[in-house]
């Protein structure tokens, strides 16, 4: 953090000097970090949404493979068999565990996406006041001329 910070502030001192006076105010601002756990949360909700969602793209497939089975582009006027019924059944079972992954997943999802915008953190502002001072010291035969400037 320290390092970032000096990063920025000396980017922020050389941006803010061709602006502003010596002894003007550099207004730093940085963005907030996300702690650790913040990050896990986000990304468990989520994976369980994709996890959900693939779990109710599964069972549609599924769905739709035995309904497929049992249907006809004609009509056969012969009655359903026992295997039939029950192919109809489990299309209708996993219909209902799709929605249900669907309905879940979406959730998650949804869910991680607010959980992400509400956390966000705030940004830090820093405040640097500079001081410079012109620095005059005498030497063998003459002065030395110079200045300081520190913050």
């Amino acid at each position: 953090m320290l390092s970032r910070l000096a990063s920025v502030v000396v980017v922020g001192c050389l941006a803010s000097t061709a602006w502003a006076g010596p002894n003007d105010p550099i207004v730093i601002t940085t963005p907030g970090d996300r702690s650790p756990g913040n990050i896990a949360t986000a990304a468990s909700l989520a994976g369980v949404g994709l996890l959900a969602g693939g779990l109710g793209v599964y069972f549609h497939l599924d769905g739709k493979s035995a309904s497929d089975d049992v249907s006809a582009g004609v009509y056969t006027g012969k009655a359903w068999t026992p295997t039939q019924i029950a192919l109809v059944d489990k299309a209708h079972d996993d219909r209902t565990r799709a929605i249900v992954g669907y309905s879940i997943g979406g959730a998650a999802l949804i869910g991680a996406i607010v959980y992400w915008i509400v956390t966000d953190p705030p940004s830090e502002t820093t405040i640097i006041q500079p001081h410079s001072a012109p620095a005059v010291m005498p030497t063998q035969g003459g002065a030395l001329l110079g200045g300081t400037w520190s913050f």
